[in-house]
């Protein structure tokens, strides 16, 4: 029998993503009444982490030690995976020793490798076409905010990277409107918005690209940014910031959404670039309820592929 992978949401049944968000909201109030479980005792999951990591390893980390269970960190270097190890004897020979692999890596390819060989189930951590976890924290995040996805606008101000192109996915499956606002030549990747369209057209959800942020901004229920320079494109830094000048969450731009609406960024933030320190003070900053959510959304999608619960 194939495991069940977790290696981007755009391909994921709408069903699946929406029963994870609700399980994570769900696993977080059963934590906080009767605080840690046991049901991934004797459990083991992998971490294998080709990109730097603070939120995404500590919360593997701790979702996998607060439902009973423990983690092995596999170190790049001395793995060498695809070099010294191949991906094919990687996958073949962790999958008889543990009971998860979760990889963080540059390439969707790698990761996509590895569920392919692997007899285990394969989570996606990060990489350079989606980060489906963090969609997942931020939607159980507006959940609790909101009470519910569906009819919610989310605008999304910078680049189209990997964690737009999973809020997107999120949106498409969920019924919420998404907003990219982006300059020329940032847009997401044409094919994965056939995706995402072809979901909106069911689930009543929509997707549109602008240029201009104050545009994006003015129905929001919800403004999400990033760095405008993701891990592997230092060389490009100065030429992104000269196209991204204008595209800054600033207190102008949070004026001319509604007043109820929110601001996140999934972090590490470069203040005063994407984000102004003054908006990051604002009480509408939700950046780090966001952050707590990583840890219950790591449970929820540990224990649905595990467990199957």
């Amino acid at each position: 029998m194939k495991p069940c992978h977790l290696l981007n949401l755009i391909d994921e049944p709408t069903e699946r993503v929406e029963a994870l968000v609700r399980a994570a909201a769900d696993i977080k109030a059963e934590f906080r009444a009767h605080g840690p479980s046991n049901e991934l005792k004797g459990r083991t999951a992998a971490l294998f982490f080709e990109k730097p990591s603070l939120r995404t390893r500590v919360t593997f980390e701790v979702a996998m030690t607060q439902t009973g269970g423990s983690s092995v960190i596999l170190d790049p270097s001395s793995i060498s995976l695809g070099k010294r190890e191949s991906v094919h004897d990687a996958a073949k020979s962790l999958s008889r020793w543990v009971d998860c692999i979760v990889a963080r890596t540059f390439s969707q390819s790698l990761v996509e490798e590895l569920a392919h060989y692997a007899s285990v189930p394969v989570i996606n951590a990060l990489t350079d076409e989606e980060h489906p976890c963090q969609a997942l924290a931020f939607g159980e995040m507006l959940l609790e905010k909101r009470g519910s996805l569906r009819g919610a606008t989310v605008a999304f101000i910078g680049d189209g990277n990997n964690v737009a192109n999973s809020l997107a996915a999120l949106a498409g499956h969920c019924g919420m409107h998404f907003v990219l606002a982006c300059p020329e030549g940032f847009e997401q990747p044409a094919a994965f918005l056939s995706k995402v369209n072809a979901l909106c057209k069911i689930s009543g959800g929509s997707y549109r690209q602008v240029r201009d942020p104050f545009e994006a901004v003015k129905n929001a229920d919800v403004i999400y940014t990033d760095v405008w320079i993701s891990m592997g494109e230092e060389a490009q830094a100065a030429e992104k910031k000269k196209k991204f000048n204008g595209y800054q969450v600033n207190s102008a731009l949070l004026a001319a959404a509604p007043g109820s609406c929110l601001v996140t960024h999934c972090l590490p933030a470069h203040v005063d670039e994407e984000i102004t320190a003054e908006v990051m003070a604002s009480p509408r900053y939700v950046c780090f309820d966001e952050a707590e959510n990583r840890l219950h959304a790591q449970k929820a999608v540990l224990l649905s592929l595990i467990n199957g619960r």
